[in-house]
């Protein structure tokens, strides 16, 4: 206590309310793949993780100028080759594939800088990237590195304090044997470290296959088993994207009839461009999703079920999908491991129609939202009670942390994130001797609280009942 010695006034201020739990960020992605390059804001070549080979050190972004800026462009490193074709009344149509860099095989285009692109088109905002490396560094043969290196992979998402989602879209390039290996390895991380949602994919064996393929969807179900698997949700089909084909300005990777499209006329070279640049490519659809959570996350709450809302910058869905075959993607009675469906419907046009986790089967986490809303809530108050570390473990700190945690669940009570009518009904908090904890436990050092809350959950089933009554 201050010792006043000269008599007047003396002014003391006191805290009138306790500490509070700030709401983190919810929907922070950090996309995996390889770019055009990996600089820093100087121009000079970001850091690797400490110890590897391929992994860089994350880098946070805001906008697709951004990225640009520390990591270029679209893939070019391919070959296009298009195939001009005359029908019997003189028409000319177009159709293109990709190559790799010499013409000898298929290549697969990079999809770090169209998935960034699309998560921003679909409303994201701050999310991170972590380069494996330049676009010519990509080959199959690379897939044992990655599998390596997957604790760097991971050591870098956790260098990044505020990702809340994990995309590893552009490692569909491997194949599905290597990415659902890798999936599974990801929901499993996620789990374990109880702050992440991963974003998957079914790997569709031919994306320009507008008909339904359920060996896509039993491979996918094969392969991915994670021992955590409402920490993941997975979808299909891919879309439609308004991501036309990139080629370089010069020209010097199109060619057209197996020749190079420079030595065309340049009125046939006028053609193929346009056609190039309006000959839209099908994408995987969970940086869609993910700009779709950060959306809704904004907009209303991280509590809101990702469904029954449009994806934007495409044209549809690449399948077709009917009721019956969404039963099957939607209920897998065997392993639970439920897809979620991207449809188009007449009227309404293209709809993101699931709201599942991996975890299809069960009662408490069957949907993304519910999952999503616990990750949130156990990270904001478990960053709130880093402050009460080492503090005496007894009546009066019981109190504060019971109030602020209350305070913390008022708040996302009165957003709606609560299926209770009533605070009360809502969620309960239990901490102090007698109730959650034991005279030994407060000996060995433990301050435990027990929360539970009543979350909201989607109206996934409307059944509607008619009946015939007589009138009066």
């Amino acid at each position: 206590m201050a010792q006043y010695k000269t008599p007047g006034v003396y002014v003391k201020e006191e805290n009138s309310f306790g500490s509070s739990i700030v709401s983190n960020e919810t929907a922070v992605p950090v996309f995996i793949g390889f770019t055009e390059y990996a600089r820093n804001a100087q121009g000079e070549s970001l850091n690797k993780v400490e110890g590897s080979s391929i992994v860089y050190e994350p880098v946070r972004i805001s906008s697709v100028l951004e990225y640009q800026n520390s990591f270029g462009g679209a893939d070019e490193t391919g070959r296009i080759y298009v195939t001009e074709t005359t029908d019997n009344i003189g028409g000319t149509t177009y159709s293109a594939e990709n190559k790799n860099h010499d013409g000898t095989e298929d290549y697969q285009p990079g999809l770090m800088y169209p998935s960034v692109s699309n998560f921003f088109s679909n409303g994201g905002g701050n999310c991170y990237i972590i380069s494996l490396g330049q676009y010519e560094d990509f080959s199959k043969e690379l897939a044992s590195t990655i599998t390596d290196e997957m604790d760097f992979i991971k050591k870098a998402i956790e260098m990044v304090e505020s990702a809340t989602l994990i995309l590893p879209t552009d490692l569909i390039r491997f194949g599905d044997s290597e990415y659902y290996a890798w999936a599974t390895e990801f929901t499993n991380f996620s789990g374990q470290e109880k702050k992440y949602f991963t974003i998957l994919d079914v790997v569709q064996k031919d994306p320009n296959n507008s008909v339904y393929n359920s060996t896509d969807i039993d491979q996918y179900r094969s392969h991915v088993a994670p021992e955590f698997p409402s920490y993941a949700g997975t979808y299909f089909p891919y879309l439609k994207s308004l991501t036309s084909y990139s080629y370089r300005s010069d020209l010097s990777n199109v060619y057209l009839n197996e020749d190079p499209l420079t030595d065309s006329e340049n009125a046939t070279i006028e053609d193929v461009k346009s056609y190039l640049s309006t000959n839209y490519i099908n994408m995987p659809a969970s940086p869609f999703m993910a700009g779709i959570y950060s959306r809704l996350d904004n907009a209303s709450g991280v509590w809101t079920p990702p469904a029954n809302v449009a994806p934007t910058g495409v044209t549809g869905p690449s399948v077709s999908l009917t009721n019956k075959e969404q039963e099957d993607l939607n209920v897998d009675a065997t392993a639970g491991k439920s897809i979620n469906a991207i449809r188009s419907f007449t009227g309404k046009g293209t709809l993101v129609w699931g709201a599942r986790t991996n975890d299809g089967n069960g009662l408490d986490w069957r949907y993304v939202n519910v999952r999503r809303l616990f990750i949130s809530m156990e990270t904001d108050i478990s960053k709130a009670l880093e402050a009460y570390v080492f503090k005496p473990n007894v009546h009066n700190t019981w109190v504060e942390v019971k109030t602020m945690i209350e305070s913390y669940l008022l708040g996302l009570y009165n957003d709606g994130a609560f299926a209770g009518t009533t605070p009360g009904t809502s969620y309960q908090v239990q901490i102090g001797l007698g109730e959650t904890m034991t005279e030994e436990d407060i000996l060995n050092g433990y301050l435990r609280v027990s929360i539970q809350v009543a979350p909201v959950r989607p109206a996934e089933f409307i059944v509607l009942t008619f009946s015939q009554m007589v009138g009066q």
